[in-house]
């Protein structure tokens, strides 16, 4: 698995993915700006008061919250945007380090869509619902990895198996390898608490869960 991680890794900075990442990045970028923008607009449209320092401590409080709940967003909103790349991410590792192999079928761009929104819904939801426990220290980070995990995981795992089978048989192996699943979501879960990189982590995810679906004989 850690050979699989470090491979993918440089796969993502390697030339097949340069043209993919670039438009990956700069469409997350302007993604993550309009929804600080957003934020910054339900900021300046609080209610304000005759008390200045009751003004003061509001505005306070909403931007604090207003960072709690952007952090576990920031993933949802790459994974959306770089969704629209990730089967293209996928056939470049697939032809390059399996030419051997049955090609892969790519899905319709409303089909990606749809997974896409799909998926960004389930992680927002489930994040925003973990989000209480998010702020105990100590407990945090452990609680973001195995919840996001699991989900990355299961998600990521599906968008590559699809490809070549049907949803019944990829859910078949999802539960016959559940445990290496949910190992493999745990690193691209952490992949994804490491700012900066965390801009890339789906087009890791994707690359890193491709070798993973290999080792367990997806072909």
């Amino acid at each position: 698995m850690i050979s699989d991680a470090l491979r993918a890794f440089s796969q993502v900075f390697s030339g097949p993915f340069r043209r993919v990442l670039w438009l990956s990045l700069a469409s997350t970028l302007v993604a993550l700006v309009a929804v600080g923008a957003g934020a910054q607009w339900a900021l300046y449209a609080l209610p304000t008061f005759d008390v200045a320092w009751l003004n003061t401590v509001l505005e306070w409080v909403a931007r604090f919250f207003a960072i709690i709940v952007l952090i576990p967003l920031v993933h949802p909103v790459v994974a959306l945007v770089a969704s629209l790349f990730l089967e293209r991410i996928a056939g470049i590792v697939e032809a390059e380090d399996y030419p051997g192999d049955p090609v892969g079928r790519d899905q319709s761009f409303f089909q990606s869509i749809i997974v896409a929104l799909r998926f960004t819904t389930v992680l927002v939801a489930v994040n925003l619902i973990a989000l209480p426990f998010y702020l105990l220290p100590g407990v945090n980070l452990v609680l973001f990895w195995v919840v996001n995990g699991y989900l990355l995981g299961r998600e990521y795992f599906e968008l590559v198996s699809l490809r070549h089978i049907d949803v019944d048989a990829a859910r078949r192996l999802q539960k016959r390898f559940r445990f290496r699943i949910f190992m493999a979501g745990l690193v691209i879960a952490a992949f994804a608490t490491i700012p900066i990189l965390n801009l890339f982590a789906p087009l890791f995810a994707t690359a890193f869960m491709v070798h993973t679906s290999k080792r367990i004989g997806l072909k």
